[in-house]
C-alpha cells in the first residue's frame, strides 16, 4: 500500500503541474491593457516577402554551420531562468543562495509572458519550420506564433533589471540578454525580426516596470541579496 501511495502522489503532483502550469510561475506586474504591443511593434514582415527570405537564409545558415556546443547552449537557454546569467555573475549565483531573487525573476517571467502572448496572437506569425520544411530545429518548436519572441524579451528584460543591481557587469549582462534571442535563431524557431521585436519590448516593459510600485519594492529586495551573495557594496 506503501508504494501504491507514493505511486499515487507522484501521478498527482505530475498531473497538477501539466493541468495547471500556471502553479510553477510567478504573478506578472503588468497587464495587458497597460502595455498594448500590436500599437507598439511594426507588424513582421510578411509571408513570401524578401525580409522573411533574407531571414530564413540566417536560419538556414546556422543551421548548416552550428556546432555541437551550439546546439547545447541553444537548448540549454530553453529554460528561462534569470540563473542561465551565472555565467556572467558567477558560480554564487544561484536559486539557492538567492531565493528572493528567484522569486522576483519568476515574476518578470510572468509579466513578459503576459505582455507578449496577446501580440502573438494578433500577428499569429508562423514558426520558421511552420513556414519553410527545410528548417530542422534543434530546440523544442513552441506551439505559439513566432512574433515577437517570448525568449528573447525575457532575456532582454532580465538583462536591463540585473544591469540596474550590477551596473559594474552592464555589458556582459546585456550581452548575454541577447545571446537568449540569438540562441532562438540558431535554434530554428525564430526569425531575426521575432528577436529584436522582443528587445524592443523588453525595454518597454522595463520602463514601465521602473514606474510600478510592486516591482520596486520587490526590486530593491532582490538588488540588495543579490548584491551581498555577489560581494558587491549596497
Amino acid at each position: 500500500m506503501k508504494r501504491l501511495s507514493r505511486a499515487a502522489l507522484v501521478l498527482f503532483v505530475v498531473f497538477s503541474l501539466s493541468v495547471c502550469p500556471l502553479l510553477a510561475k510567478g504573478k506578472a506586474y503588468l497587464t495587458p491593457a497597460q502595455i498594448d504591443l500590436v500599437k507598439l511593434l511594426p507588424p513582421p514582415p510578411a509571408n513570401g516577402s524578401e525580409q522573411t527570405k533574407k531571414e530564413i537564409d540566417e536560419i538556414l545558415k546556422f543551421q548548416k554551420e552550428r556546432t555541437p556546443g551550439m546546439v547545447k547552449y541553444a537548448q540549454a537557454d530553453q529554460e528561462i531562468s534569470v540563473f542561465r546569467f551565472a555565467d556572467i555573475l558567477g558560480d554564487k549565483f544561484t536559486k539557492e543562495n538567492l531565493p528572493e531573487t528567484a522569486a522576483f525573476f519568476e515574476n518578470i517571467a510572468a509579466t513578459a509572458s503576459e505582455i507578449v502572448s496577446p501580440a502573438k496572437d494578433y500577428w499569429n506569425r508562423p514558426r520558421p519550420s511552420v513556414y519553410d520544411s527545410r528548417v530542422a530545429p534543434c530546440v523544442k518548436v513552441p506551439k505559439n506564433a513566432a512574433y515577437p519572441s517570448g525568449h528573447s524579451t525575457a532575456g532582454n528584460l532580465m538583462a536591463i533589471i540585473l544591469a540596474n543591481m550590477i551596473p559594474e557587469k552592464s555589458a556582459e549582462i546585456f550581452g548575454r540578454g541577447w545571446a537568449f534571442a540569438v540562441n532562438r535563431i540558431i535554434g530554428g524557431v525564430h526569425y531575426r525580426s521575432d528577436s529584436e521585436a522582443g528587445r524592443i519590448s523588453a525595454t518597454v516593459i522595463a520602463a514601465y516596470l521602473f514606474n510600478d510600485s510592486g516591482f520596486k519594492a520587490d526590486y530593491e529586495k532582490s538588488r540588495a541579496e543579490v548584491r551581498t551573495a555577489l560581494g558587491y557594496k549596497n
